[in-house]
């Protein structure tokens, strides 16, 4: 069993066990319009990309990075995430656009279930970065 299928396992339970109301995991769900805008031009290109990934909402003190490097790791995505004082959470992502917007899809999957609204701010296109071989959690 994968982190990922391990992850959603522990997730389910929580979603029983919580009594977190469907409506809220339904709002937890939804995508900001800077993320429905990137997952369509992912879909139209076909390749390598980096992006530079601003996230808001419930993005700090919930494991946000751990369980982006894990899932980035499962997919080969190399780059980095951290915590910003704000309580904000910076990333930089890079591998092939399927795989990008399959971690969209596996974040969303994973924390919808906590009632977590995790809401992408901005994403900004990166040249390529040569010779990154990993997924880093930055403190």
């Amino acid at each position: 069993m994968g982190i990922f299928e391990h992850a959603m396992k522990c997730a389910r339970q929580f979603e029983r066990e919580s009594g977190i109301s469907k409506a809220d995991v339904e709002s937890a769900g939804q995508t900001s319009p800077c993320e429905s805008e990137l997952i369509s031009r992912l879909a139209e290109i076909d390749g390598i990309a980096r992006y530079s990934l601003l996230f808001s909402g419930s993005v700090q003190g919930v494991g946000f990075r751990w369980t982006n490097q894990g899932l980035a790791r499962e997919r080969g995505l190399t780059g980095w995430v951290q915590n910003l004082p704000d309580g904000t959470v910076r990333m930089e992502i890079q591998g092939s656009t399927k795989a990008i917007a399959a971690h969209f899809e596996r974040i969303h999957a994973y924390y919808r279930r906590f009632g977590n609204r995790i809401w992408l701010e901005s994403a900004r296109a990166l040249p390529h970065l040569e010779g990154e071989d990993d997924f880093e959690v930055r403190l």
